[in-house]
């Protein structure tokens, strides 16, 4: 009778775990969909899976949890990141000979959670 209890009470932790996982997600999501992003990146680092964490001028790390930018994708300190509100793209610019900025890359969402859900 005391295994039956602990698989039962195992079991209801797991599910608590992958529900609170799954719901911070979707904030999280849901809140990248809906702001904007507009900044230089003034920092760089790398994740052990190759993923860029990108740091705004005022040295704040910006957490992308709908875009994933990886280290072979040539991204560098002093390019410009923007996002508009409920825009489904993430736009990288790089700096030309002329002082401005020319679009780069333009990254899809590949986020657990489809951007039409939050935005249409």
């Amino acid at each position: 009778m005391t295994i039956k209890k602990n698989r039962m009470v195992i079991g209801i932790i797991i599910i608590l775990v992958i529900a609170f996982i799954i719901s911070n997600t979707f904030i999280h999501c849901r809140k990248e969909f809906v702001s904007g992003y507009d900044f230089e990146i003034s920092k760089i680092g790398v994740t052990p899976t190759k993923k860029l964490r990108l740091y705004d001028m005022e040295g704040k790390e910006v957490s992308l949890w709908n875009y994933s930018v990886m280290a072979n994708e040539n991204v560098s300190v002093g390019d410009s990141v923007h996002k508009a509100p409920c825009s489904e793209f993430l736009y990288i610019y790089k700096r030309n000979d002329k002082g401005g900025y020319q679009e780069y890359k333009r990254k899809a969402p590949s986020g657990l959670f489809p951007y039409n859900w939050f935005c249409k």
